[in-house]
């Protein structure tokens, strides 16, 4: 079943090529025979949710149809014969050479890297092996007996951080008013003397500034460059351009600083258009009904979907139907629906 509802669909198809929600055509919920058993297909608004009783005789594959939710989740169980868990305590059954203990196994890092904190043992499930031990998955060991981890004090030396800089960068402006910026770190001495970077928190007083204004006044050159224009194609790459004039007084404008009249652009506004699939069965064996058939917003080159579609030109996702009526004339004979009449 779906963590949440959401716009996809799911779909369930068998080996032999039996599916719901395949094919483009979303179903109405209803049983259907997959995979040697019946499977319920239930969908409540936006909501799904697909179960069978089981057993299954040929693989199950799941899939989401219109898959465009990043947050998209899927809750799933299933059962397996009870004689496998068996299997495995036999197999533990036959190996009766084997001890398993509880053991402490190894240390974790220190809770903090300075000014006193904790560490503790890990507990791990060890086999015995011609006196020699290796750890196993804790279910060979019991629960109950399983001890606690030691704990023991670490780092206890005080905490010694404090503000490292960097030198200032380049200006970002090689004429006029720019920023230039540095490196600025929170610090701390290891035992061998070295500095070791940390987090900002550990160090006290006001981070020193990570950027500053800066100005050039070399300015051998004055460009002025108008808006860049719109894109010249709606759809994938195109051309943008603008106008760059010299705004020097004695017109000396270095053309190596020039900035550029033209670049590439792209631009997808209308690359995307409404894309439907066929229409499904109609839902009533007679009188009226209802068909439904996906209508998704795609590219029109690659197929990837996409919302740039205009909503008010979707085509619709559903339409009523009518079959034959559900009430059938009958016709007698005309001797039987007369009768004669004694004297």
């Amino acid at each position: 079943m779906e963590d949440k509802p959401l716009q996809s669909f799911l779909a369930l198809k068998d080996s032999s090529k039996r599916s719901i929600n395949s094919d483009w055509k979303i179903e109405l919920p209803g049983d259907f025979e997959l995979a040697g058993t019946t499977v319920r297909y239930v969908r409540r608004g936006l909501w799904e949710k697909i179960s069978a009783k089981g057993p299954t005789k040929s693989p199950l594959h799941l899939m989401v149809l219109l898959f465009h939710d990043q947050s998209y989740g899927i809750h799933y169980e299933y059962t397996i014969p009870l004689n496998t868990s068996q299997d495995r305590i036999s197999e533990k059954q036959r190996e009766p050479e084997y001890l398993y203990i509880w053991a402490h196994s190894s240390w974790q890092n220190c809770t903090v890297q300075c000014g006193g904190g904790e560490r503790s043992t890990v507990v791990s499930c060890m086999r015995i092996i011609n006196n020699s031990m290796e750890v196993v998955s804790d279910n060979y060991c019991h629960s109950e007996t399983r001890p606690q981890a030691k704990v023991q004090r670490c780092n206890t030396l005080p905490c010694q951080y404090r503000w490292v800089t960097g030198e200032w960068g380049p200006c970002s402006a090689s004429c006029g008013k720019g920023l230039q910026q540095r490196e600025v770190s929170c610090v701390y001495p290891s035992v061998n003397g070295s500095l070791r970077h940390t987090k900002d928190l550990y160090c006290h007083g006001g981070k020193p500034a990570v950027q500053q204004g800066c100005e050039d006044d070399a300015c051998l050159t004055t460009w002025e460059a108008s808006v860049w224009s719109e894109c010249s194609s709606d759809c994938s790459q195109g051309v943008r351009r603008r106008t760059v004039l010299c705004k020097n007084p004695d017109g000396g404008c270095d053309p190596f600083s020039k900035p550029s009249q033209e670049e590439p652009c792209e631009d997808d506004s209308k690359c995307y258009e409404w894309k439907f699939g066929d229409w499904s069965k109609c839902s009533s064996t007679c009188g009226k009904g209802l068909q439904s058939r996906v209508v998704q917003c795609m590219h029109k080159d690659t197929g990837r979907h996409g919302d740039n579609c205009p909503l008010m030109l979707r085509p619709p996702i559903y339409r009523s139907c009518y079959r034959q009526s559900c009430f059938v004339k009958v016709h007698m004979p005309e001797e039987i629906l007369t009768h004669e009449v004694a004297p």
